[in-house]
C-alpha cells in the first residue's frame, strides 16, 4: 500500500512528539513492504527522505493531486487535518486522522454520521485516555506512541542531571526556575521544545540550557532524572524514551502520564507544589537503582504492546484501504 501523510512539520526539522510519532509508524509500514511519503506545506522545502520515508512540499494543486492519485490513503493530524479532510472528501480518499489529544476536531464524527453507507473517515488514537475523552462513531484503533529504541538509547556516561525536555510553559517551563532553586545543591537541564514561547531564565546558576536537537541520545546521556511538570499529556512519550534508558520520571499526577509511566512512575499530586517537587526528587534520589530497575521493566512491557498495535495499525490500513471496515 502506499500512505500519503499531509502534515504541517516532520523530522528532523520539526522535533515534537507528535511528528516523531508519526514518523515511527511510518518506518514501521516503511520495513513492511509498504511506501510513504509525507507532504509539507513549507516554501522553499527541498525534497528529502529520512528513514526511507519520503518528504516533498505541497505547493501546488497539480503536484498535490499527482500525489493524492498515486497513494491509496491520507495520513493527519494536528494543524493540517482540516485541510487533508477536506481535500480527501473531495478528491474520495480514504482519510486517516491520528489523534494526539482530547481537543474534539470538527467535521471528522459529524461527516460520519452524514456517510454511513461510504464510511472512508478512520481513526488512530495515541492512549486509551484519548480515545475514552473522544469516543469518535468512526472505526478506530489505539497504537501507542512507538519509539525507536536504537534512536533514544544511551550510555549515561555522565548522567547529572534533573532535566525537562520542552520549556514551553503548559510543559512546565515556568516550574522549573522554581524546582531548580528548591534544589540548589543539584545540576538542572532545561531542553527548548520544538513549538509554544520557551521559558528561561538565565539567572538561576544550577540550570544549564539547551537547544532543540533530533539527537535525543544527547539529552538522555546526561539525564538522572527526567521532571514532566506537563498541565496536559494525552499520553508522555518522552516518558517512555527516559525509560527506555533506565531514567526515572517523576511527573504530574495526568491521566496520560499515568496511563504510559503506570507502576514506574513517580507522581507529584500538585503541579504547583515546589516543595512536593522537591521531595518526591530526593525520594528517587535516594533509592535509585531501584526506581531505574522499575522503569526498565515498565519500558519493556510498552515496547511488546506497541509492537502488537503496529501489527493491528497495518492490517486496519489495510482493510480501509479495501473498505472493509
Amino acid at each position: 500500500m502506499k500512505i500519503l501523510a499531509m502534515v504541517h512539520g516532520f523530522p528532523p526539522h520539526h522535533n515534537a512528539g507528535a511528528e516523531w510519532m508519526l514518523h515511527d509508524m511510518l518506518k514501521y509500514l516503511k520495513e513492511k513492504g509498504h511506501q510513504a511519503t509525507v507532504m509539507l506545506p513549507i516554501t522553499g522545502l527541498k525534497p528529502y527522505e529520512i528513514s526511507g520515508i519520503r518528504v516533498v512540499p505541497d505547493i501546488g494543486m497539480d503536484e498535490m493531486l499527482k500525489e493524492l492519485n498515486s497513494h491509496d490513503i491520507v495520513i493527519s493530524h494536528l494543524d493540517r487535518y482540516a485541510k487533508a479532510l477536506n481535500r480527501c472528501e473531495y478528491f474520495g480518499k480514504p482519510y486517516i486522522l491520528l489523534v494526539h489529544n482530547t481537543h474534539r476536531y470538527a467535521g471528522i464524527a459529524e461527516k460520519h454520521k452524514r456517510e454511513m453507507n461510504q464510511r472512508w473517515i478512520y481513526v488512530i488514537y495515541n492512549s486509551e485516555y484519548t480515545r475514552d475523552a473522544l469516543k469518535y462513531p468512526n472505526p478506530a484503533i489505539i497504537v501507542h506512541p512507538p519509539v525507536d529504541r536504537e534512536r533514544v538509547l544511551t550510555r549515561k556516561t555522565r548522567a547529572e542531571y534533573i532535566t525537562l525536555i520542552n520549556l514551553f510553559a503548559p510543559k512546565g517551563g515556568d516550574i522549573l526556575p522554581q524546582i531548580a532553586r528548591a534544589l540548589p545543591e543539584k545540576k538542572f537541564l532545561g531542553v527548548k521544545g520544538g513549538y509554544g514561547h520557551q521559558v528561561i531564565d538565565e539567572n538561576i546558576q544550577n540550570i544549564t540550557y539547551m537547544e532543540n536537537t533530533p539527537d535525543i541520545k544527547k539529552i538522555y546521556g546526561k539525564t538522572r532524572i527526567l521532571i514532566m511538570p506537563s498541565e496536559y499529556e494525552s499520553y508522555g512519550r518522552t516518558a517512555v524514551e527516559a525509560m527506555i534508558n533506565g531514567i526515572p520520571v517523576v511527573a504530574n499526577n495526568t491521566p496520560g502520564l499515568k496511563e504510559s509511566l503506570s507502576y514506574a512512575g513517580v507522581f507529584v499530586n500538585d503541579r504547583g507544589d515546589v516543595q512536593e517537587w522537591r521531595e518526591k526528587i530526593l525520594e528517587v534520589e535516594g533509592n535509585y537503582k531501584s526506581y531505574s530497575d522499575r522503569c526498565k521493566e515498565r519500558a519493556e512491557e510498552i515496547q511488546k504492546k506497541t509492537e502488537a498495535e503496529l501489527q493491528v495499525m497495518e492490517e486496519f490500513i489495510l482493510k480501509a484501504i479495501n473498505k472493509k471496515l
